[in-house]
C-alpha cells in the first residue's frame, strides 16, 4: 500500500512540475548575450532609492532562466514577460543590434538607474509590442539628434512610460502625431523637454524641470480628456495661462509653479473638479476670478510670489472648502 502511495505521489509531482513551462533556450541565450554587453560598476546606480546590486551575477545557463534574478516568465509558455534590472550597476551600450530586442514577449521592462553611456534610444523598443510598462529613467540614454523615437509612443499596449532624467534627451519629439489609439495612461518626462500630441488616454503627465520655454498652445494637450494630473513646474513657460487648461474635464491636480506666466487668471470652468492648484513663483497680476468660488472640489490653491494685488475680500471661499496661500 505504501509503495502505491509513493508511486502516486511521484507521478503527481511530475505532473505538477511539467505544468510549469521552462524558459526557451533562445531567450536564455538572448539574456546572456545582453548581459555580456555590460560591466558592473557600483557608481552606475548611486542614486537608487533602494539597495543596488548586480542582479545579473546570479544568471547561470545551468539553471532555468525563469529562476534568474530580475526575471519573471509566463507560467504556461515559459516566455520571459518581465525583466527588471533596475539598480543593477550596469555600464555599457544598448544599440539596435542588442539581443534585448529578441525578447518579443516582454510586458514589463525596467532598466532604470543604470549607466547606458549615452546610448541612442533605439526605435527597436517599438518592436516590443507586448510592453505595458517601460521604465528607462536615470539611465543616461540619448536620442539621435535628440529625437525620441516615434515607435515607442506607438506601442499598442503601453500604459506607463518613464524616460525621466535622461539629460541628453533634450531635442525634439517626432513631428507626426502619436498613435491616438495607444493605451498610455502615465507619462513621466521630468528632465525631458518639448510638446505632446494626441495622447488620448493619458491620465498623468509630469513635465517638471524640462527646460521647456514659450507659451502653452492648445495643441500642447490636444485630446487629453482623461488627464487628472498635470505638473509643469520649474520650467521657463511664459505668456498667459490659457483658459482651456482649466477646462480639462477630469483635471484635479495642477502645478504650474516656478515659471514666467503673466497676466490675469482666466475664469475657471463651472464643471471643474480641481482639488489642488499651485501657480506660485510666477508673474501673475490682477485679481482672482470670482468663479473660484464655484470650485466645489477645491481644497487648496497656492499663489505665493506673484503680483496679485486685489484685496482678499474680493474672493471669499468657504474656509472649510479651500485654502488660499
Amino acid at each position: 500500500m505504501s509503495l502505491l502511495f509513493l508511486l502516486a505521489s511521484f507521478f503527481l509531482c511530475q505532473l505538477v512540475l511539467s505544468s510549469f513551462a521552462i524558459c526557451p533556450r533562445d531567450q536564455s541565450l538572448a539574456l546572456v548575450e545582453f548581459n555580456h554587453s555590460f560591466v558592473v560598476d557600483a557608481s552606475a546606480s548611486l542614486f537608487c532609492d533602494k539597495q543596488s546590486y548586480p542582479k545579473t551575477s546570479s544568471w547561470n545557463m545551468n539553471k532555468d532562466c525563469c529562476s534568474w534574478d530580475g526575471i519573471i516568465c509566463d507560467e504556461m509558455t515559459g516566455h520571459v514577460i518581465e525583466l527588471d534590472l533596475s539598480c543593477s550597476q550596469l555600464v555599457g551600450k544598448i544599440d539596435s543590434n542588442s539581443s534585448l530586442f529578441q525578447l518579443s514577449h516582454l510586458q514589463r521592462l525596467n532598466l532604470s538607474m543604470n549607466d547606458f553611456d549615452g546610448s541612442h534610444l533605439s526605435p527597436k523598443f517599438g518592436m516590443l509590442a507586448s510592453l505595458t510598462h517601460l521604465d528607462l529613467s536615470w539611465a543616461d540614454f540619448s536620442g539621435l539628434y535628440g529625437i525620441i523615437p516615434e515607435s515607442i509612443f506607438n506601442l499598442p499596449n503601453l500604459e506607463t512610460l518613464d524616460l525621466s532624467y535622461n539629460d541628453q534627451l533634450n531635442g525634439y519629439f517626432p513631428k507626426t502625431k502619436w498613435n491616438s489609439s495607444a493605451s498610455l495612461m502615465e507619462l513621466n518626462l521630468v528632465g525631458v523637454p518639448k510638446c505632446l500630441w494626441n495622447l488620448t488616454h493619458l491620465e498623468y503627465m509630469d513635465l517638471q524641470d524640462n527646460r521647456a520655454k514659450g507659451p502653452l498652445f492648445p495643441q500642447f494637450t490636444s485630446g487629453l480628456q482623461n488627464l487628472n494630473t498635470l505638473r509643469l513646474s520649474n520650467n521657463s513657460l511664459n505668456g498667459e495661462i490659457p483658459s482651456w487648461i482649466f477646462s480639462l474635464p477630469l483635471l484635479s491636480q495642477l502645478d504650474l509653479s516656478n515659471n514666467h506666466f503673466s497676466g490675469q487668471l482666466k475664469e475657471f470652468s463651472n464643471n471643474s473638479v480641481l482639488v489642488g492648484v499651485d501657480i506660485s513663483e510666477n508673474e501673475m497680476q490682477g485679481c482672482l476670478p470670482k468663479s473660484i468660488q464655484n470650485l466645489v472640489s477645491l481644497v487648496w490653491i497656492i499663489l505665493a510670489n506673484n503680483q496679485l494685488q486685489c484685496p482678499s475680500s474680493q474672493v471669499t471661499p468657504e474656509p472649510h472648502k479651500s485654502k488660499i496661500t
